[in-house]
């Protein structure tokens, strides 16, 4: 009888231990997440690593992965950049609907021709984005990305956010993965993530 007890004792405290752990992994999804209140984004325009124009309409009905760098970054953007284009290889053999974009902060340096260099080097289909930075309607002003030129020379560094940040296909800021950064820790954390937002909707 006493080994009964102590037998449904034990139960009930690993249920509840499991119960627990289940709860902490919602309650970081939903840190991770903009929640219940995610920013909608509003119409911008601006230009790819190709010269096309790149809007809006180009990001509704997928998953964005988006991050803000420069092409002269030595080393949170390469390493990132890197982080992110096996996290994108692994994600897209289970998911279609998803993109990653890089956005500058140093549009005065970073031309079409570098844009594109530089992320067709992590993964050819990577999109680079440029345009005016102080523009009301750009992805950096609305998403509110702050940057800062350390101009003492022609090589100067530009402080900007580790973050990568997560649009839904209905074109809302949902979330912002926080350094650091690793390929399984952004494949867990979008999976939940949207697996979060799907039981939700």
């Amino acid at each position: 009888m006493v080994f009964i007890v102590i037998l449904a004792m034990g139960a009930g405290f690993y249920l509840s231990l499991k119960q627990s752990q289940e709860r902490d992994k919602q309650n970081k999804v939903v840190q991770d997440v903009f929640w219940p209140n995610p920013k909608q984004l509003n119409d911008f325009s601006t230009e790819d690593h190709n010269g096309k124009k790149f809007g809006l309409d180009n990001i509704k009905g997928k998953w964005s992965f988006l991050f803000f760098g420069y092409t002269n970054c030595p080393d949170i953007c390469p390493i990132t950049m890197s982080v992110m284009a096996d996290a994108y290889k692994k994600l897209s053999i289970e998911f279609e609907n998803f993109q990653t974009i890089f956005i500058t902060v140093d549009p005065e340096r970073d031309t079409t021709n570098n844009l594109s260099s530089y992320v067709s080097y992590f993964d050819k289909n990577f999109i680079g984005l440029k345009g005016n930075v102080k523009n009301e309607s750009s992805l950096i002003s609305q998403i509110g990305i702050a940057y800062y030129y350390n101009k003492n020379d022609k090589n100067y560094l530009v402080d900007h956010p580790a973050s990568i940040f997560l649009i839904d296909p209905e074109m809302r800021l949902l979330a912002k993965l926080s350094p650091p950064h690793k390929s399984q820790k952004i494949i867990n954390q979008f999976k939940e993530i949207k697996r979060f937002v799907d039981e939700n909707n």
